[in-house]
């Protein structure tokens, strides 16, 4: 556990402390998995993310299926209006294709977006192949209720969570379905 920097008791508390412009402003590359994807779509600017793609940053958007069966579990778990997370996530979605849009044809490729329909159990944000947020879904529990760990790749260490959290990014991102820009 080494590499584990920080440990936060809710999402807010999180964004407080390490707001999205400090995780993701100079960002080469940006992996994310997760329902909605609110810190990069809701809480990150239109502008900055344009800048980030233009100028070769990598982002990589992998959402829970806002048609699929668990994102109406998850809406079940936390006592939502039916289709509540599915229009947030439609939502989001539909905000970055309109992105991908505004993109010239040399960035376009630098934004790419999947969707997965399994069982939402973290949202995961690798920055760089350096920096690992990783937040648990909670039964019963709004998604910011959630704890945060935030993780540093230490090179030299033996694996730890930092690889654990990428890896599973990885999987999932293989596994996931294309969305069309």
């Amino acid at each position: 556990m080494a590499d584990v920097t920080a440990v936060f008791v809710t999402r807010p508390e999180f964004t407080h402390e390490l707001p999205p412009h400090e995780l993701f402003d100079d960002a080469d590359k940006i992996s994310m998995v997760g329902l909605s994807l609110n810190l990069l779509c809701q809480q990150y600017p239109d502008r900055a993310l344009l800048e980030m793609l233009e100028t070769g940053s990598v982002v990589q958007c992998l959402f829970l299926d806002p048609d699929g069966e668990h994102i109406k579990a998850r809406e079940r778990e936390e006592s939502h209006p039916v289709g509540l997370l599915t229009t947030l996530t439609r939502l989001n979605i539909q905000t970055l294709q309109r992105l991908h849009g505004k993109l010239s044809p040399e960035a376009r490729g630098n934004l790419r977006i999947r969707t997965y329909d399994e069982p939402v159990r973290f949202n995961i944000t690798v920055v760089d192949d350096v920096t690992c947020v990783v937040q648990p879904y909670l039964p019963d529990a709004r998604g910011v209720e959630s704890p945060t760990l935030v993780m540093e790749r230490q090179d030299g260490h033996p694996a730890g969570l930092f690889d654990t959290f990428a890896q599973v990014f990885e999987s999932m991102w293989a596994r996931g379905t294309e969305v069309p820009a």
